[in-house]
Order: C-alpha cells, then sequence, then structure tokens
C-alpha cells in the first residue's frame, strides 16, 4: 500500500486529496525494497511525449534506480503535460503535485534565474559539453544553485537537446536571407531571429507542420535535429540550416529536496549514482532519434546549409544575448556576470575533453 508523502507535505495532501484518488498519485508508504524500507513512487511530469529522447532517458534513469532500490523506488510518468502545464513544473513539485519535473530553460526564469544561461546562443555546439556543464554548474558554482535551494528543488540531471537548426521552406545562404521572413521561435532564440530582422512566430512544436504546409510561417528554429521525426517535420523540410546559434535552451529533472532528503541514504545514493549515467544514456538517445531525422532528410533530397562564419559573428554581435542576460539579471541582484564567466570556463573545459560531435554537423558531413 502507499500514499502520498502527508509527513512532509501535509496542507497539499489534503487540498489535493480528490485529485490524488483520481489519478493514483503516491510518493511513498506502505514498505517495500530489499531492506523492508519504505517505498517510494515518484510521479513525474514531463511536457514531452513518451517517445521523445527525454522521456526516453528518463525511463532508462527509472529503470535503473529501481533495479538499485530493489523496487523501492518506483516512477510513474505523467506525458505530454498531462498532469501539469510546462510552465508549472518547479511550483507542481513543491507543492505536491508531482515529486519529480522536467523544467525547460523556457519556462525558468521567475523560479530558477540562472538556469537560464543554459539557453544563451552562441555558446556552444557541443551537446555533451553543455549538459556535463549544466550537471557541474549546479555542484560547483553557488549562484547558480541559490535558486534552486531556494525553491526547494534538487536538480538530477540535465536531459538531452542538440543544437539549433533552422528549417525552412525557400533556401537561405546569407544572414540577409532571414530578414522578413516570418519563423517559429521561442525563447532568447526569438531575440535573436528579430536581431536577424526576421519576424519570430510564439507557436507550438505541434503547430509547425500545419502552419508550414499553409504558409503561415516560411520556416521554424527552436528545435533540434533530433525532434524532427516527433514533429513530422524530418521529411517535410526542403532546406535545413545550420544557423551556428548552437545550444539555444536545456531541460533539466528536478526532484523534491524535502522529498529526497527523507529518503534513506541507499535510496539517496541510488537516484544519485543513476543520475550520473544520465548524460551518456541522454545523448545516446539523442543519437537514436537525430540518425532518424538525418536519414528522412537525405531520402527526402533536403539541402544543407551553413551561414558563414563571418555572418554567424555578425549575428552574435547584433543580437548581444549575453550582454543583455547579465544586464537584466544583475539588476535584480545577481552576480550574473560571474555565473556566465563560469559558465563558459566549464564549456571550455567539458569541449577540450569531448569528442562529440553534434548530430547536425555530423548529417551534414554526410549529406555532403
Amino acid at each position: 500500500m502507499t500514499a502520498r508523502a502527508s509527513r512532509r507535505r501535509p496542507v497539499s495532501v489534503i487540498a489535493l486529496a480528490g485529485v490524488a484518488a483520481s489519478l493514483g498519485l503516491a510518493a511513498c508508504g506502505g514498505s517495500g525494497g530489499a531492506d523492508g524500507d519504505e517505498e517510494f513512487v515518484l510521479h513525474y511530469t514531463t511536457y514531452s511525449n513518451a517517445t521523445s529522447d527525454q522521456s526516453r532517458t528518463v525511463q532508462r534513469w527509472a529503470e535503473e534506480v529501481e533495479e538499485l532500490t530493489d523496487g523501492g523506488v518506483r516512477v510513474e510518468f505523467h506525458y505530454s503535460e498531462s498532469l501539469v502545464g510546462a510552465d508549472e513544473s518547479v511550483q507542481a513539485t513543491l507543492d505536491g503535485r508531482a515529486d519529480l519535473a522536467q523544467v525547460g530553460s523556457l519556462y525558468a526564469a521567475s523560479d530558477l534565474s540562472m538556469y537560464t544561461v543554459s539557453e544563451l546562443p552562441f555558446e556552444t555546439e557541443n551537446p555533451e559539453a553543455h549538459m556535463r556543464t549544466l550537471a557541474r554548474m549546479f555542484e560547483e558554482d553557488p549562484v547558480y544553485r541559490e535558486d534552486f535551494d531556494r525553491q526547494g528543488v534538487r536538480q538530477l540531471f540535465p536531459l538531452p537537446l542538440a543544437s539549433a537548426v533552422v528549417g525552412v521552406n525557400e533556401p537561405v545562404s546569407s544572414l540577409d536571407d532571414l530578414a522578413g521572413r516570418s519563423i517559429r521561435a521561442g525563447g532568447l532564440t526569438s531575440e535573436v531571429m528579430l536581431a536577424a530582422g526576421a519576424n519570430p512566430v510564439a507557436m507550438t512544436a505541434t503547430d509547425v507542420y500545419e502552419s508550414m504546409e499553409r504558409g503561415v510561417i516560411g520556416g521554424y528554429t527552436s528545435l533540434a535535429l533530433a525532434n524532427l521525426p516527433t514533429f513530422g517535420l524530418s521529411d517535410v523540410t526542403p532546406y535545413i540550416l545550420d544557423p551556428g546559434i548552437g545550444a539555444y535552451g536545456s531541460s533539466i529533472v528536478v526532484v523534491n529536496e524535502e522529498l529526497f532528503d527523507s529518503m534513506p541514504a541507499e535510496y539517496q545514493d541510488a537516484l544519485l549514482t543513476a543520475s550520473g549515467h544520465a548524460v551518456d544514456n541522454g545523448l545516446e538517445e539523442l543519437g537514436v532519434l537525430a540518425d532518424e531525422a538525418c536519414a528522412d532528410l537525405r531520402e527526402s533530397d533536403a539541402e544543407f546549409t551553413s551561414l558563414p562564419d563571418e555572418d554567424v559573428a555578425e549575428w552574435r554581435e547584433l543580437a548581444g544575448a549575453d550582454d543583455d542576460w547579465v544586464d537584466r539579471y544583475s539588476e535584480r541582484g545577481y552576480d550574473a556576470a560571474g555565473v556566465l564567466e563560469r559558465y563558459r570556463r566549464i564549456i571550455a573545459e567539458e569541449t577540450e575533453a569531448s569528442s562529440y560531435v553534434d548530430p547536425l554537423h555530423d548529417c551534414m558531413g554526410e549529406a555532403s
């Protein structure tokens, strides 16, 4: 028998009793595990669907945790915002609606401000270096971690996300070619597209296919190669551009800190051990879907191009996203300049240690 963890969030449990009953929500109670410890059933909320590379990464993490705890810790998945919306993930982890959550940088500005350094464009085109940097920032940078501690959540591991692609209906060979085009974009990438003279259009990724077909937009970004099969875009996009933006966002898995602290030490160790394997697992899952997208694009005779280096440098200067980010959060009392400096230092270290090739670059090499 399991029950919501009333000893950690009694008020929330009472308020959510009806929801918990209908959904079968539970965090801990009863007995389980090899030594008869409490059984923990952790409810995970995600805006990703069940077959995305991000969800597959968490599925593998959950399987490892269950194995390491002899069934003492299990995870129930709530996909595609079926439990809470993406913009509620942190708060839901605090108030008892969820125990674990996928938190996207796009939705984190108010709750985890320093984490949004992860969506600064033109910083890295190496997904492995990006993911390992975020893992290290939580462990090594007290300013980055302060938001998590204040909110009462613990970052467990980053989820895979590769470099931004721009898919368009008409070819692009220079920065000037983007001017005047309506391009689906989100987060800081919208500001970057605006700096290029494009018209950034906010829409969910699920609406991109139909909007491209109807001519509502002339292209899309804020997606990576591995995302294209999920949204039906990998075999209907005639032109794929590497814009040189690189990492454009991130998502992480967080757990309620109080719940984590309430677990037996061996269960905590299990969660952390499995989290230590998540980057490698995530890169594998990203690679599977990216290979599928690449095959679809090549089969449909999509054309691949990259912006010239001088255009990318000009674009970075025009956008000024890094300076704007520092100014924005410095005004709110953060040592944003220090966080960015340390973020860049760790990225440089992780890039030097990595031999990983971004799937977009790999696919373009195969197509040339």
